[in-house]
């Protein structure tokens, strides 16, 4: 008899111990089912890699241990100088980029598609969770009272060096948001005493000395074939930099075919979601991510405090992330209901 107790308190111990804190949510183990309408989320470390491979994110798959970074098999997005931007680092650490802006495409392989500016966070496109490369997301803003419910990734400890009264600071930083201008001492200290130098500089004097010369480079297009071949070069004063969308327009008006997109459907949306923006990769004229109805998690009312006309606030519908229901539902109840 007392044998048999232990053995239902351990069961009952090992299926607590799966639940997800505060959430609800049941862990699922490597191997097990996931996502579509599966009830849970993957353990930590484990990612629901689709089974299906003909859709990408409401197909139903398995919890996974992927190897989640390798930074050589992609070229980091570039930094065009046609838009200002927020600067920021993926958790892979692989790239420093122009940080993405809600409503667009985020994370993938290695986090190819980059991560979300401060303050918003890189959602799955389905679901109740942040995005775990190499899943693909989308970047949304939260409302304070579901910020817990989402893990935030962490990104790797970067080094480098920024200048702060006139000297060379130098610090390590884990956070995504970090922005260091130079990535050593060395590199940082160069420019430095050259400036100092310039500064010192006074035009009377010794003409042949000349103040130091910076290397520019920019980001620019050109049109070779039936392609926009970008990236960055030594800037040009002689020239204004071409960037995709014009390259992409002297394509299509050139009768190139891969410049002629093919017209994206956009998905009907209930009211609770959002209409994502395609995503087009550097270089290219077509998108290869098309628009996504994703939930609008900011229509998401908190529970009520109260009911105004008495009773008490009851759990009527609990939001799973998916567009439609991606809240959770309370109704005011009175006492003899």
């Amino acid at each position: 008899m007392v044998s048999s107790v232990f053995w239902l308190s351990a069961q009952t111990l090992g299926f607590m111990c799966l639940l997800m804190p505060s959430s609800g949510f049941l862990l699922l183990r490597e191997g097990e089912k996931c996502g579509a309408y599966i009830e849970g989320a993957c353990e930590k470390e484990l990612v629901c890699v689709p089974t299906e491979p003909s859709s990408l994110f409401y197909a139903a798959g398995e919890c996974t241990r992927v190897t989640a970074c390798n930074c050589s098999e992609f070229q980091c997005p570039p930094w065009p100088k046609d838009q200002y931007c927020s600067i920021v680092t993926d958790p892979c650490g692989c790239c420093t980029h122009c940080a993405r802006r809600p409503g667009q495409v985020c994370g993938g392989q290695s986090w190819r598609y980059g991560n979300c500016e401060e303050g918003s966070i890189c959602a799955l496109v389905v679901g109740l969770d942040s995005v775990r490369a190499p899943q693909t997301g989308v970047c949304k803003e939260l409302p304070s009272h579901l910020k817990d419910t989402f893990s935030v990734p962490q990104c790797p400890a970067q080094y480098g060096c920024n200048v702060h009264v006139g000297n060379c600071d130098c610090y390590s930083d884990d956070s995504c948001y970090a922005s260091f201008r130079y990535s050593t001492y060395d590199a940082c200290n160069k420019v430095l005493m050259a400036d100092r130098m310039y500064s010192m500089y006074d035009s009377d004097q010794d003409p042949e000395v000349e103040p130091p010369v910076r290397a520019c480079m920019e980001y620019a297009c050109e049109v070779q074939g039936c392609e926009c071949v970008c990236q960055y070069r030594k800037c040009d004063s002689r020239t204004s930099p071409l960037y995709e969308t014009a390259c992409c327009k002297i394509l299509r008006d050139s009768g190139c075919q891969n410049a002629s997109c093919p017209e994206i459907p956009t998905p009907p949306c209930p009211a609770d979601s959002f209409i994502s923006q395609p995503h087009t990769e550097p270089g290219q004229c077509c998108p290869i991510i098309p628009p996504l109805c994703t939930c609008n998690f900011k229509t998401c009312a908190p529970k009520p405090k109260y009911c105004p006309e008495g009773g008490y606030p009851r759990l009527v519908a609990k939001g799973n992330g998916h567009p439609g229901n991606c809240c959770d539902r309370y109704e005011c109840m009175k006492e003899e209901d």
